[in-house]
């Protein structure tokens, strides 16, 4: 995500031609707001876009939670988009998260 975060606050693109069109598409899904990477949803609000160990809590948070329900990763992905936060690999970091669970 830092070569996207680079070109949308300073323009800096690859060398690699071939790299740097991967990058302006890519960055079209994607907004810098105070230095902080969104990414745009489709219908929904701007998504904050969230480092790995976050994504870790929030994974733990609604699936262990006083509310969570101990439910399957694609419910627990569908909350975590809903309360605007994202990353890439959501739904395999899910599963993978989820399997570590011993009350399940």
């Amino acid at each position: 995500m830092d070569p996207i975060k680079d070109y949308l606050a300073k323009g800096i693109l690859s060398q690699e031609k071939a790299e740097a069109q991967k990058i302006r598409l890519k960055a079209l899904q994607f907004q810098l707001r105070d230095g902080i990477l969104y990414k745009r949803s489709f219908l929904g609000p701007l998504l904050c876009f969230v480092d790995a160990d976050d994504a870790s809590y929030f994974i733990r948070e609604i699936h262990e939670s006083i509310c969570g329900l101990h439910v399957g990763p694609r419910i627990v992905a569908a909350r975590i988009t809903n309360t605007v936060y994202y990353w890439p690999g959501m739904h395999i970091d899910d599963v993978k998260e989820l399997k570590k669970c011993d009350s399940c």
